[in-house]
């Protein structure tokens, strides 16, 4: 979960910085070839067991042999022997996806999306089907501007194909500075067309809504829950409202997620006093009901929730206090199961831990944790197509807009 972001849990960043101190202290011991100093106050005080202290020594004595005899020792960076050795202790928990580690530089990027701002070309890609496709576009961004649609397939980037790599390695090779150029070749109706966009400083908008003509049903799309994602979606409810709308299908696919403070406060905008919005449970198995404030006055209007496999953490939130409140049908393909509270411990050289620390339950208590949250009717987009935001679909009719977004009609049936 994109999360919350804390420094004020000291025992937990000491452990973490002990852990580090100890494996760069291994460096220290390859080139003493001495035994491994004995655990300081500020050690012991973070919790390292007797166990914990034979495990590093481990470390210590295979460190010590690669600087001895490894025979390209040119290669040897200790600071990432250390990253390797951190990323394999969190790795080793099987949280994949949750748990992780970051460089000072990764940091920069993953805050930047807790913002409304990004530099980039506006592009959102997923895998569907062994395909790495272009999932939604950020309006006004330059790729959407281009003419690049949702449904597209990534054929290649900057003229290298993009078969056998992770999505995540896709993504990092589209996001380029401002001002720079990146090349895309896809794949549309059997025809492959290539795009060439400058990146560009995007101010996001998290909330959005377009009228559906001649429906009285509003799209009202949430892209994500970064800072004010949930006034946002006030602002864009109170337009919507004056301009007719007199239901809404909020649309969740492709959101990420953020920080889960958005996500309760968006929660409460459809759901009455005192309702659950989730349960929080700690490692100790110590269960806290979240709930919606005494006094709070929600929007009492037909309402379907889209999502897909690209929604998660904190948009999976709001779907299952919804969906289990029985307020809203959940509709659209299963969530990704993100189903932790995740917090980001900072390290001293910038770099840090991100660490699973609690798992959340929906409102009914089930867990969604690596399992997602099923829709109460099940809709897949057509062969071609991503998720439309409301700005793509403006211009166009009903028929126009419900051909483009098969999984936007059917919540609209699922509304009606």
């Amino acid at each position: 979960m994109r999360e919350r972001i804390t420094t004020n849990l000291a025992w937990h960043a000491a452990l973490l910085l002990a852990v580090l101190a100890l494996v760069l202290g291994g460096y220290l011991y390859g080139r003493s070839q001495g035994p491994p100093n004995p655990p300081t106050e500020d050690e012991e005080r973070a919790g390292l067991s007797e166990e914990d202290e034979e495990n590093m020594a481990l470390y210590a004595e295979a460190l010590k042999a690669v600087r001895e005899d490894y025979l390209d020792r040119e290669a040897l960076e200790p600071k990432e022997q250390a990253y390797g050795a951190i990323r394999g202790m969190l790795d080793s928990l099987g949280d994949e996806g949750h748990t992780r580690f970051l460089t000072p530089e990764e940091v920069e990027y993953d805050h930047e999306g807790y913002s409304n701002r990004e530099v980039g070309i506006g592009v959102k890609l997923k895998v569907r089907e062994g395909k790495v496709v272009v999932s939604s576009l950020i309006d006004g961004s330059p790729a959407q501007e281009a003419g690049i649609e949702p449904g597209d397939v990534l054929v290649a980037v900057d003229g290298e194909g993009v078969e056998g790599k992770n999505v995540v390695e896709i993504t990092e090779e589209v996001r380029k500075p401002q001002g720079s150029w990146v090349k895309l070749t896809v794949l549309r109706d059997g025809e492959e067309r290539e795009f060439t966009l400058e990146s560009a400083d995007l101010d996001l908008q998290p909330a959005s809504w377009r009228l559906v003509p001649d429906t009285g049903a509003a799209h009202l799309r949430l892209a994500s829950f970064s800072e004010g994602s949930a006034a946002g979606l006030d602002e864009a409810i109170t337009e919507a409202l004056q301009a007719g709308a007199e239901r809404f299908i909020l649309d969740l696919r492709d959101n990420a997620g953020g920080y889960v403070e958005e996500a309760e406060r968006v929660a409460t905008r459809f759901l009455p006093a005192g309702s659950i919005i989730y349960v929080q449970k700690d490692a100790d198995g110590r269960e806290e009901e979240r709930l919606v404030p005494e006094g709070n006055e929600p929007l009492n209007t037909p309402l379907v929730v889209l999502v897909d496999e690209g929604s998660a953490s904190s948009a999976e939130i709001v779907a299952g206090a919804l969906k289990d409140n029985d307020r809203a049908k959940v509709v659209g393909e299963t969530t990704f199961g993100a189903g932790t509270v995740v917090y980001e411990y900072p390290l001293s050289d910038g770099s840090a831990v991100k660490l699973a620390t609690d798992e959340w339950l929906t409102p009914g208590g089930t867990s969604i944790r690596g399992t997602g949250i099923a829709p109460d009717v099940e809709a897949k987009p057509a062969e071609g197509q991503g998720a439309s935001t409301p700005a793509e679909g403006k211009d166009l009719s009903r028929k126009e807009i419900f051909a483009k977004d098969a999984q936007l009609w059917q919540a609209f049936e699922a509304l009606r």
